[in-house]
């Protein structure tokens, strides 16, 4: 090597002796919840409380959920329209289309008759009442119905009429598994037209064309969500 190009070199000072296989020890058997972690997506999918009515592996049905988006497209709508006499409410929790869906099971009906019915009748809103006065609820039961419910840890008809959409389904189901007993229809698989018969006038549940009718009904409301999707 030339003068020119010789550059003054020493040898590297010997660094401090450190164990830093201890000093990043990580304890694998606790989870890893640092604060900026449990806000991202993967933590919350991994640790976030499932929903009481989720199957036992936790997950949603996708039926539900895409119950819960159609409806809440009409809702969010229909939240703009001002002249609506009913509550509008566009944030229809996920956890009543999954109860829906489980109660239309039970019930040996469609979700999606189910849900287009309840939104026929109610708008989805609980406390709505009809220009009597008499019919109350997601359904429009009236305090006679109601009494003749056998349901467990029943509440009063005024509590009824207060009650959450969510809790309000038992009384749904109840009602209608008791019209469904009287008719002997118990083990059929109900059409949209049966059902709402069985809420609107179950005396006419075996008219044929009054049944027809009611299908009518229940398959323009189904095609609500179409509109806005």
């Amino acid at each position: 090597m030339s003068d020119d190009k010789k550059i003054n070199w020493h040898p590297p000072m010997k660094a401090p002796q450190e164990n830093y296989l201890e000093k990043f020890k990580l304890d694998l058997n606790k989870p890893f919840n640092a604060d900026w972690m449990k806000n991202s997506l993967w933590y919350k999918t991994m640790y976030a409380p499932k929903s009481p009515n989720s199957k036992a592996t936790g997950a949603t049905s996708p039926l539900a959920l895409q119950l819960c988006e159609d409806w809440r497209s009409v809702m969010k709508a229909e939240a703009t329209v001002k002249q609506n006499k009913v509550k509008i409410d566009p944030n229809i929790s996920l956890k009543f289309f999954e109860e829906l869906t489980e109660t239309a099971k039970r019930l040996n009906c469609s979700p999606e008759d189910l849900a287009a019915i309840i939104y026929g009748e109610s708008h989805f809103d609980p406390q709505i009442k009809n220009s009597t006065g008499k019919y109350t609820g997601l359904i429009q039961m009236d305090k006679r119905s109601f009494d003749s419910l056998q349901v467990d840890n029943k509440c009063t008809y005024e509590e009824y009429c207060k009650l959450p959409r969510e809790k309000q389904l038992k009384y749904v189901e109840a009602y209608l598994k008791y019209r469904i007993e009287e008719k002997g229809l118990t083990g059929k698989k109900l059409s949209g037209g049966q059902v709402w018969t069985l809420i609107k006038r179950p005396a006419s549940i075996h008219d044929n064309a009054f049944v027809k009718r009611q299908q009518k009904h229940v398959d323009a409301l189904k095609r609500e969500p179409s509109k806005y999707n």
